[in-house]
Order: C-alpha cells, then structure tokens, then sequence
C-alpha cells in the first residue's frame, strides 16, 4: 500500500492483508487492522476509502459516504475512493451523481477497466443502454478476460434488442443453456415476459437440471399470473 507511509513494514502489511480481507469479504477481519491503522494515521486517504467500503458493502451507507468524503478530501486524486463513492450512489439510487463520480475516476485512472464497468453499470440503471455498451466495451479493451463485464455487456445489448450478440457475450463465460438464462433474465428486465418464458423453457432444453432456470421461470409464471388476476 504506497498510500501509507509511516511506520515499519508490518504496519503496510497489515492493511495490505486488510484490503485482501475486504475483497473477500471477510469485513470482520479487516476491521480491526484498519482501525489500528486510522488511530496512528487518521489523514490517510487509502485507509478511508477502504473503511468506507466495509461500511458501504454491510449497509451503512451515511457513514460510508462520510469515510469516502474524508479520503476524497484528503487525495481528490485518489481513483479508488471517487469510484467507490460512484458505486454508494448508485446504491442509494442516485444514478446521475454515480456518472459523475465514476467519471471523475476515470478521468484519474483512465487505464482501469472496473471504472468502466461501473460506468456502464450506471448508465444502463438509467436507461443509457448505448452509453453502458460504450463504457464496457472500453473495459473489455483493457482486460479482455473480465467474465462479470461480458454479462454486463450482454444484458445492455438486450436492452437495445441486439439479441444475437448478447447471447455471444454471454456465452464467453458460460454455458449454452446458462447462457440462455441470462438472456432470458434480461428479456424479463426488458419487459417482455412471453419471450422470456421462451427462452427459460430453451435453457432448461439445453440443461434440464439447471435450478436457476426452473426457478426464475416459475417466479415469472407467477408473477403473469398475478398480473392477470389483479
């Protein structure tokens, strides 16, 4: 972590295993490590933003928001803590404040692909399909490999009614038959229930055994259902 400083080696080694905690989500662990860190450097950046995270991912996004503004007004610069503040948003619903924030980060790190992902992620939650293939077709630029923005990509290129390529997105990282359920999930988000149900009873074709499928197509059956006796 070349965000901090002081202290002798072990000092960075603990948050630097704080921060693997975080990504796994083992928040209880990191807790402590980052706690200790704060008391001996509470104008550290690094260690605001990664507090801000725990706190954001567990719920608590008032004093998430306060620990991202304390990193961002310590390093207006630090991309980390602008795009975590664009996830917060995002979050709470506030999609054109997320842009904004997810902008800033890119415009610090225009090199990291997750940047893109989670702009394209607020664009599509706003309705800006063509803006969320854009943004992940950039992330993909840069790590091509990245299985959750070839998803991502596939549910935007659903939206615009590219059904085609979505389910050649989809299919880079997964099965035939999961494949078709997430196309099918994304017709459902599209609004368009019966061609769903479709493509649900063609991914259980596919993999009869695939649960997720069953599931998701008895929910919809359902929820027609009640629609229809409302």
């Amino acid at each position: 972590m070349r965000d901090i400083k002081p202290g002798g080696f072990d000092e960075v080694l603990a948050v630097e295993l704080a921060e693997t905690f975080i990504e796994a989500g083992a928040h209880q662990n990191a807790l402590p490590l980052l706690q200790n860190a704060l008391a001996r450097h509470p104008n550290d950046p690094r260690l605001h933003y990664l507090l801000g995270t725990i706190l954001r991912d567990r719920g608590v996004y008032r004093q998430a928001r306060v620990e991202f503004g304390r990193a961002i007004e310590a390093d207006p610069h630090l991309a980390a803590a602008l795009s975590g503040m664009g996830i917060l948003c995002d979050l709470e619903g506030d999609h054109v404040s997320a842009i904004s924030w997810h902008e800033k980060a890119l415009k610090e790190s225009p090199d990291v692909a997750r940047f893109y992902n989670n702009l394209g992620f607020s664009h599509y939650l706003m309705g800006h399909h063509q803006a969320a293939v854009d943004a992940y077709e950039s992330a993909l630029r840069l790590e091509p490999t990245a299985s959750l923005v070839f998803t991502n990509l596939g549910f935007a290129l659903v939206a615009l009614g590219r059904e085609d390529e979505a389910m050649r997105m989809f299919k880079q990282t997964m099965s035939e038959a999961e494949a078709l359920n997430d196309l099918a999930l994304a017709q459902e988000l599209r609004g368009d229930p019966e061609k769903a149900m479709q493509t649900y009873r063609a991914a259980l074709s596919a993999d009869p055994k695939l649960a997720e499928a069953a599931d998701n197509l008895k929910a919809l059956k359902e929820e027609e259902k009640q629609k229809k006796e409302q």
